[in-house]
């Protein structure tokens, strides 16, 4: 299987406005973004320090993945590495049939190596799923990620996870 990454453009928001509207989708990841104009307002704002990719598997567009650098002062900061970069990723497979296959530690796993190589420098990663979204909460743990600590109340608790990667 290959699977392959390139930056959100204008040309990939129809598609991730439809896998925005996936049930599976929304259930654990809505933004509120309904239209395809907030989509562009959100994902392609300018000054959007977010990147975000669509990822592709076997060349079918199969789903959505952003990173984002934790600095001084981002939510996730008390949970960075003491030395190296930190970085958050979130990560939604769009395509309903796709969903339930093992796919998400196979396309972490992918990411975490495009990440590395442009950023050698990385020495943790973050991701914060829903602790009722039991599938990402597997797939995370199948890609190495263990558990950190619980952030927020109620509904909009996340299990916050890490990943910790050697020197390069």
């Amino acid at each position: 299987m290959s699977i392959s990454f390139e930056p959100l453009t204008p040309a990939h928001l129809p598609l991730l406005h439809g896998w925005l509207q996936e049930e599976h989708v929304r259930a654990f990841w809505d933004d509120g973004e309904r239209t395809l104009e907030e989509v562009r307002a959100h994902y392609c704002r300018v000054g959007r320090d977010v990147p975000g990719f669509v990822f592709r598997v076997d060349g079918r567009a199969a789903g959505f993945l952003q990173r984002e650098r934790v600095t001084p002062g981002h939510a996730f900061a008390p949970w960075a590495a003491p030395e190296g970069e930190t970085w958050g990723v979130d990560l939604l497979i769009g395509e309903p049939d796709l969903t339930g296959r093992g796919l998400g530690p196979q396309v972490i796993r992918a990411f975490l190596a495009h990440l590395r190589a442009e950023r050698p420098d990385v020495r943790r990663v973050l991701i914060d799923p829903s602790p009722a979204n039991a599938r990402a909460v597997r797939a995370y743990a199948k890609a190495g990620f263990t558990p950190l600590t619980w952030l927020g109340t109620g509904d909009d608790e996340v299990e916050l996870m890490r990943l910790d990667l050697p020197s390069a």
